[in-house]
């Protein structure tokens, strides 16, 4: 099966294939379970093996500049559980392991929630921003009504001030016909 599957991926022109038998029954590879294979029209050569960092054993990739090796490790939803193989991407050129499929989850699950925290501080400081604007918004108003009562004020005691004047206009201009008609 394994020579079959090789023979139709070297006819379709795929450059490398990787090998990963998580039931350890293989015989020959890193580690006995992972091993890959470069690929022309031909013939097929084994990939190169390299240490990694991590002390484990990868094969690596020349199409992807990665290599791939193999790691144990408990099932995230099952803890507790027997341990099981998976297959890893290390980057030489970072150093790291690409993340996996449960750890991508994780980590977009994690960046949801900084968003929507984000998110509900940028609401948060909109609705503050408002409210302080509404309250700039009323003080405004309260101080137009303030200068507009002001010069009502001023206006009535203008106008106060003017009948008193004209009051005491024709109290003089009485007090004067009546020292004119008595004679002096």
């Amino acid at each position: 099966d394994l020579n079959r599957k090789l023979d139709v991926y070297q006819g379709i022109g795929v450059r490398e294939c990787l090998l990963f038998d998580v039931s350890r029954e293989a015989k020959s590879g890193v580690g006995q379970e992972l091993w890959g294979y470069a690929l022309t029209p031909e013939r097929r050569e084994p990939l190169d093996e390299v240490a990694l960092p991590n002390g484990e054993r990868g094969v690596c990739s020349a199409v992807l500049g990665l290599v791939a090796y193999v790691a144990e490790r408990t099932p995230p939803s099952v803890p507790g559980e027997t341990w099981m193989l998976t297959m890893r991407w290390h980057d030489p050129a970072t150093g790291k392991d690409l993340p996996d499929h449960d750890e991508s989850r994780a980590d977009a699950q994690a960046q949801r929630v900084r968003a929507d925290a984000a998110e509900q501080e940028l609401l948060e400081e909109r609705a503050h921003r408002e409210a302080a604007q509404a309250d700039v918004q009323t003080q405004r108003e309260e101080a137009r009504t303030q200068r507009a009562e002001a010069q009502a004020q001023r206006t009535r005691a203008d106008m106060a001030q003017r009948q008193v004047e004209a009051a005491q206009r024709r109290i003089a201009e009485l007090e004067a016909r009546l020292r004119h008609r008595d004679g002096p």
